[in-house]
């Protein structure tokens, strides 16, 4: 599974179990589209989606395989954390569905 199929499948699940019922919120940050374009002002390292819920703030990295988290989003991470907000590395469909129980 690449790290795209995998962030679709928590993007769909999320959307049909919360967002539909106005339970939550979430942002996908087109991190692939907006580096390619010298026009769109990027947030280095951010993470690939941001989930809003009553009181959560939750930021997600989705990670397949052997793929680590590259040192500018470990820093991102950190400043995340910082501030008091969760950040989590997602490696599995199960792993997001966890979140929420």
């Amino acid at each position: 599974m690449s790290e795209d199929t995998l962030q679709k499948s928590c993007i769909a699940f999320f959307r049909n179990e919360f967002e539909r019922y106005g339970k939550g919120v979430i942002i996908p940050v087109p991190n692939e589209i907006a580096v390619k374009r010298k026009d769109v002002v990027i947030c280095l390292g951010c993470s690939d989606t941001i989930l809003v819920l009553n009181s959560r703030v939750i930021f997600c990295e989705f990670k397949v395989g052997y793929n680590n988290q590259q040192q500018i989003q470990i820093e991102f991470q950190k400043n995340v954390e910082r501030l008091g907000f969760e950040y989590v590395v997602i490696k599995s469909l199960k792993s997001f569905k966890s979140l929420f129980q």
